[in-house]
């Protein structure tokens, strides 16, 4: 009896671990070739991953699907609140050298030349809860809610605008005005989403 149960756990088994062998692949990033991973099994995903993109990665050392990319450059955010970002190409380079706000292409990348280099600002979700209750509220002006279901609240402007807007709020959001994300920049967008806030700048 106890080879029979053996044996009958071992086909139970079986599959699952099947499913969670990774698939590995290489992305270029900032110049270098960077080891990742990812299921192939895993559902959904031929809602991130374009026939176009399986052949582009099929050939060549960039062999990582652009979701897989997007995923290790913002590992707070789930898909769906990945949506407004895009990556950010550099032909010189030929490397991802960060995301960007923007639609994508069929490969990931930003569909329009990106501008601007985004960066998570904040390190709790306090900031975008005011962030994005303030703009709920219609106590931001210019705040915009993207209709895309990823959840993200914008706020763009000149660099002393978003000073100012996220002084206003205060608590957490008044505390990021001065990060050096924000205050670097001439222009500058904030975006809150999943907990996080990211600033975009030039």
């Amino acid at each position: 009896m106890t080879r029979i149960a053996l044996f009958l756990a071992t086909l139970l088994l079986a599959p699952a671990a099947a499913q969670a062998e990774p698939t590995f692949c290489t992305a270029r990033i900032n110049g270098r070739d960077v080891p990742l991973a990812y299921d192939p099994k895993e559902p959904g995903l031929r809602d991130h991953f374009s026939r176009r993109e399986i052949l582009f990665t099929s050939w060549g050392r960039d062999t990582c699907p652009s979701y897989v990319v997007l995923r290790s450059l913002t590992p707070d955010l789930n898909d769906d609140e990945r949506g407004p970002f895009c990556l950010r190409h550099d032909k010189t380079s030929d490397s991802i050298i960060g995301y960007d706000l923007g639609r994508r292409d069929a490969y990931g990348r930003c569909e329009a030349a990106a501008k601007t280099v985004c960066q998570r600002v904040n390190q709790t979700k306090n900031a975008a809860v005011a962030i994005t209750g303030a703009a709920a509220r219609g106590a931001i002006s210019g705040a915009r809610a993207l209709p895309d279901g990823s959840g993200a609240v914008i706020l763009s402007g000149s660099q002393g605008y978003i000073t100012g807007a996220l002084s206003s709020i205060g608590g957490a959001a008044a505390a990021m005005a001065s990060s050096p994300a924000i205050v670097a920049g001439a222009a500058v967008s904030v975006v809150a989403v999943g907990g996080a806030v990211y600033a975009c700048q030039e």
